[in-house]
């Protein structure tokens, strides 16, 4: 509550910022509430918001560019294991089928 420079003697501050009384808080129904509570918006308010937007850009830029990486390793794997799976040819063995589909020659 420092921080954000809001009287700490709020006790029902979630009811005075839940606006519509739903019981739950939308980011602009916090917003609105916070404003309402501390007051009007001065120019390091906005200085902060800038940054703290900057950053939540770079790191979901960062995040975005991880993913990619990733998705390039997988990709790579995958068509590895497709390239082992269809070259591989399986080990010629007899089975019991297969000798019971030849002819039986009779013993004379």
């Amino acid at each position: 509550m420092d921080e954000l420079e809001l009287p700490p003697d709020r006790a029902n501050l979630f009811e005075v910022i839940d606006a519509d009384g739903s019981g739950t808080l939308a980011i602009a129904e916090l917003v609105q509430g916070l404003l309402k509570i501390r007051g009007e918006i001065n120019k390091s308010d906005t200085v902060a918001a800038l940054l703290a937007a900057k950053a939540v850009q770079n790191m979901v830029l960062e995040f975005k560019d991880e993913q990619k990486m990733a998705n390039e390793v997988l990709r790579k794997e995958m068509r590895e294991e497709l390239h082992r799976c269809t070259t591989c040819s399986p080990s010629p063995s007899k089975s019991a089928s297969a000798q019971r589909a030849r002819p039986r020659v009779a013993n004379v």
